[in-house]
């Protein structure tokens, strides 16, 4: 795992909500929309978030149609792991 990626993990955490919403993630990884989705999208492949897509119309969405993501059990586990 990447330290940009154990960032996503970290900022989803300190956001203190079950399922934070792409744009509070974005504000604070403070990296480009598409990189963040493609991102989001491996640690979902890999087992450390779980996504949740949505419209346009029901907010901000990143490009890949990302709208919210939450942390699984594994990626906890990674958080309480090797600090960067």
């Amino acid at each position: 795992m990447e330290k940009i990626d154990f960032d996503i993990l970290k900022a989803i955490s300190d956001l203190r909500v079950s399922c934070p919403k792409a744009d509070r993630i974005d504000s604070l990884v403070n990296i480009d929309p598409e990189e963040l989705g493609a991102r989001l999208g491996v640690l979902e492949m890999e087992g450390y978030v779980t996504n949740q897509s949505g419209t346009e119309k029901e907010g901000f969405c990143l490009p890949n149609g990302i709208s919210a993501s939450r942390l699984t059990n594994q990626g906890r586990r990674a958080l309480s792991g090797p600090r960067w």
